[in-house]
């Protein structure tokens, strides 16, 4: 798989604003400068996976959303937000029935 740096440029971009975090504050929650974020965002240089999942983790979206996977089908695993989003709605034993079946 090759990561296509604008995409996933523009992804982020759309994602930081999308959440009203400007790229000053974004830059110093994952320790980058602000330009070097900016060339990041417009797709002119490349940065580590660790920083994108940094990224990821601030912004609280998906590192297959942010690099825009191409899994075929929907994947199997589930993101930590599906889970979350799951046991919200849950009784006691439903949980317990999802924590089995995550368990097995």
């Amino acid at each position: 798989m090759k990561i296509d740096y604008r995409k996933l440029g523009k992804r982020l971009k759309e994602e930081r604003k999308k959440q009203g975090v400007t790229q000053e504050k974004l830059a110093e929650y994952v320790n980058l400068s602000v330009s070097h974020l900016s060339h990041i965002e417009n797709g002119n240089e490349k940065t580590s996976l660790q920083t994108i999942v940094n990224i990821a983790n601030v912004l609280n979206v998906s590192l297959d959303d942010l690099l825009d996977l191409d899994l075929g089908k929907r994947s199997m695993y589930l993101t930590i937000r599906e889970i979350d989003l799951l046991f919200k709605d849950c009784t006691k034993e439903e949980r317990k029935i999802l924590i089995d079946n995550l368990n097995y």
